[in-house]
């Protein structure tokens, strides 16, 4: 496996940590990753569209997308595909 490639993996694994962890938690509190890192991932999964702020509800949520990316990730671990 080439180094881009396996950084775009490494990648990928994280945002389905940090979408797992949005899911359970809703918030970064509690995110096992430096300060400067748990900012960088929560402003570039905002971005991506996988993650929402819910003002009223003051918390983190997964869009529609942010779902359907996750739901996709385990469907793979669970299958092996």
């Amino acid at each position: 496996m080439s180094e881009g490639r396996a950084k775009q993996e490494a990648r990928a694994e994280m945002s389905h940590v940090v979408l797992e962890h949005i899911e359970q938690h809703g918030s970064f509190h509690g995110f096992r990753a430096p300060r400067q890192e748990t900012l960088a991932l929560m402003k570039a999964a905002v971005g991506q569209g996988l993650i929402v702020w819910n003002k009223p509800a003051g918390k983190y949520e997964l869009t529609t997308f942010g779902h359907k990316r996750l739901a996709q990730h385990r469907h793979k671990i669970a299958t092996g595909i």
